[in-house]
């Protein structure tokens, strides 16, 4: 849950999923009965040797370069830039002045017409195969030349979960600073916290889990505020069974020319948020997108929050 078996490897992630782990473990064994307790001693001495092991097994790792086992955040990162000629070079020069030390630098074109002009090395049809056999960390989108839609469809295809996408706003947008005079400039371009990201699939489902729950020991009030009682005690156990999830995208006649990365159905969707419902199908697809693309934690909590009397939909 803390993600500490993502990559890149974080030891702070998996100091902090074995600490939660030890005070759930104590927190249950004082409410035992006495006569199911054993030492208490060997809780402690257990979580020791786990941050012992865990953490100095990936430090020797590390230490190691085992099959290039790497801590922290990933030195010589592998990038492709999706783009016209002009715009992704720009982008690309950027990136070796940010200090970044990139390993690698591929330019890919949006259309085929065009992946014979010098400096592609391939075209946007083939970045599935072009991040394989390049061994790509990074995706970097041009805003200027990529609709928001395309991009959204291209993550949605890949849906790889070690693959960080990010957009680079077009040159009036671009943030250029200096945090030394070592450092030519720093390239700040917009991370997508994607639906797809393995983080926020874990905390979506972990936060329907919780969700549930809470809706079980309320249920008598729920019933009360609910239109349809018989309809939200079964959407209950259909998002805690894995089912459904409390919240989801809100379909249009439109929805299938949109690839929106796959996610459970919803009981609601981005729209609940809206005091108003008469809005037009261009602004709900609008709404999915942005949900998928920006997701949060706090977005689904505030929909369920403001969309509770729709809870038996």
């Amino acid at each position: 849950m803390s993600g500490g078996y993502d990559r890149p490897i974080r030891l702070p992630k998996i100091f902090q999923g074995l600490f939660i782990g030890t005070v759930v473990i104590l927190t249950i064994y004082a409410l035992l009965p006495e006569d199911y307790r054993f030492s208490r001693a060997l809780i402690v001495f257990g979580a020791l040797w786990g941050f012992i092991s865990m953490i100095g097994f990936r430090f020797f790792l590390h230490l190691l370069n085992f099959r290039n086992f790497r801590l922290g955040i990933k030195l010589n990162k592998r990038f492709i830039i999706v783009g016209h000629k002009e715009e992704a070079e720009r982008v690309a020069d950027l990136l070796r002045k940010a200090d970044m030390n990139p390993g690698f630098i591929g330019l890919v074109s949006i259309s085929e017409d065009n992946k014979s002009k010098e400096g592609f090395i391939g075209y946007l049809a083939q970045i599935k195969d072009i991040i394989n056999i390049y061994r790509i960390d990074e995706v970097i989108f041009c805003a200027k030349d990529l609709p928001a839609q395309i991009i959204i469809d291209k993550m949605s295809d890949l849906n790889v979960s070690q693959i960080e996408f990010k957009i680079a706003p077009p040159e009036s947008l671009s943030i250029i600073g200096s945090k030394s005079i070592n450092t030519s400039g720093d390239l700040y371009i917009i991370d997508l916290d994607s639906i797809t990201k393995s983080n926020n699939k874990r905390s979506k489902r972990f936060l329907d889990i919780i969700v549930s729950l809470l809706l079980i020991l309320i249920f008598p009030i729920g019933m009360i505020i609910t239109r349809k009682p018989g309809c939200y005690i079964r959407n209950i156990f259909s998002v805690l069974f894995g089912k459904k999830s409390w919240v989801g995208y809100r379909l249009t006649e439109n929805s299938s020319d949109h690839k929106l990365p796959e996610i459970r159905k919803g009981i609601l969707n981005p729209t609940d948020i809206l005091k108003h419902q008469e809005i037009s199908s261009e602004t709900i697809d609008r709404l999915n997108l942005l949900y998928a693309r920006d997701y949060k934690v706090i977005n689904d909590i505030n929909i369920i929050f403001k969309g509770f009397p729709n809870l038996g939909r």
